[in-house]
């Protein structure tokens, strides 16, 4: 009698979670995951254009010196979203990677964006700063605030775009 009364509710567990299981379908994802865009963005429109760059790559560091004013010009036309991702290629590009998002986040605009990107490839070209101390002198010397939170999700949102491009 016992036995009877107890297999009730095992079975009315079970469809409940089949239930579940069939109604709701999606995935389990961080908070983070709903956000689209976490890679540092700006402007808008129905273009979207990404700046692949290493900050340690000779072609990246050249190109980096006539990039400011064409992304500018962009911007000032309109219509169009520029995105910057860091490439991993050389040893310290994360750390670099790193100290740019901090500084883009502490940013009020895409000029001050720029202005970090071209200290960092300048730093880098120097090999001006090897450890996260000198980086971060680098850049306070230059009166670039910094507003540090967890990268994580941004690197993991640029793997995906390099491996999406």
């Amino acid at each position: 009698m016992l036995i009877l009364q107890k297999l009730p509710l095992p079975v009315v567990v079970l469809l409940g979670c089949l239930c579940i299981t069939g109604i709701f379908a999606g995935s389990i994802a961080p908070v983070y995951g709903a956000e689209s865009n976490l890679v540092p963005s700006y402007g808008s429109g129905s273009y979207q254009m990404l700046i692949f760059s290493d900050y340690f790559c000779q072609p990246c560091q050249q190109m980096e010196k006539e990039l400011d004013r064409e992304v500018h010009n962009f911007l000032a036309r309109g219509g169009v979203n520029v995105s910057f991702v860091d490439l991993p290629i050389y040893k310290l590009t994360p750390l670099y990677a790193r100290y740019f998002l901090n500084a883009a986040n502490a940013s009020k605009s895409y000029e001050d964006t720029l202005l970090v990107r071209n200290i960092l490839f300048d730093t880098a070209s120097r090999i001006g700063a090897i450890t996260e101390t000198q980086l971060e002198n680098a850049l306070k010397s230059r009166n670039i605030p910094l507003k540090p939170y967890d990268v994580k999700p941004v690197l993991t949102q640029y793997n995906n775009i390099v491996r999406k491009y």
